[in-house]
């Protein structure tokens, strides 16, 4: 059974293995990982993790593919802060001037209509409806699937524990949070990695994992990666669930970093890595 609260799409059933891929931004590549994932893994459930648009200039191919994925119930595809931009800027609520263009979003509506479209008409579009559509989080008995992060305690999925913010309002408080969050996700008040006590596995994307680095309250301490070995990164404590990041950096410049294609992670039902799909196509850990 599923039902959506709070923009989040909740089951008390468990797949076998699940597909996780996150901040494709237009990275036609990607697209042949995620296929080679599909054919090896033929029953699990593809969850997209945000971010399809943006910055290389594949987007419509990107965006039709997982759209048809979820026209046919076979893709879960959520949405990140790159697609909330867009529905921002459609919406004349943008909360700092010109921040997706700034991100990229010419690239976008390029990509996806041939020119620069005014608010207005992006929002008389079925793209825009489909990414108005998505829900934010999806959440399985052992999973937490989401963009950027939730505040990793036990009050994670009650929005009125998450404080206001200055931005939007205050209008986009949890809902900001959960596609926008970097440091207040990764680290406690004490500057350490923060223990996940949700009870579930977490698996995010949105930054780039060359660019967490941090230590851990008990003395280990995660270095910094080069920007071309964004691969799948790890935090976890002793008997604690895990939070996971996969973003593999296909923001970055492509002529740059031709190989940033992404990392296409398959979990069992409990939330553990059985493989990962990169340009090397090795399996990733921390």
């Amino acid at each position: 059974m599923q039902k959506i609260i709070n923009q989040t799409l909740e089951t008390n059933e468990n797949k076998n293995y699940y597909i996780f891929i996150s901040d494709i931004h237009g990275n036609l590549e990607t697209l042949e990982l995620i296929k080679k994932a599909r054919k090896d893994y033929p029953d699990a459930q593809l969850v997209g993790g945000g971010d399809y648009i943006d910055e290389r200039w594949d987007v419509k191919p990107v965006v039709d593919y997982l759209q048809e994925l979820a026209s046919h119930n076979n893709a879960i595809i959520l949405r990140g802060n790159h697609e909330q931009m867009l529905i921002n800027y459609a919406e004349k609520c943008e909360h700092q001037d010109g921040i997706w263009f700034y991100n990229g979003g010419a690239y976008s509506l390029d990509s996806l209509y041939g020119r620069e479209l005014e608010p207005d008409e992006v929002r008389q579009t079925a793209y825009y409806q489909f990414f108005k559509s998505m829900p934010i989080m999806y959440e399985t008995p052992h999973i937490i699937f989401v963009h950027a992060g939730v505040r990793p305690d036990n009050r994670y999925n009650d929005p009125s524990s998450y404080d206001k913010l200055d931005i939007y309002h205050g209008k986009y408080d949890y809902d900001f949070y959960r596609v926008w969050a970097r440091q207040e996700y990764w680290f406690n008040e004490a500057g350490y990695f923060a223990h996940n006590l949700t009870g579930k596995v977490i698996i995010t994307g949105h930054t780039p994992t060359c660019s967490i680095v941090g230590k851990f309250d008990d003395n280990r301490e995660m270095e910094q990666l080069p920007l071309t070995s964004c691969r799948v990164r790890v935090v976890d404590y002793p008997a604690e669930p895990a939070r996971i990041f996969t973003d593999g950096g296909s923001h970055s410049d492509a002529d740059l970093y031709p190989h940033n294609d992404g990392n296409v992670v398959v979990l069992d039902k409990m939330g553990k890595i059985q493989k990962v799909y990169n340009y090397q196509n090795t399996l990733s850990d921390n």
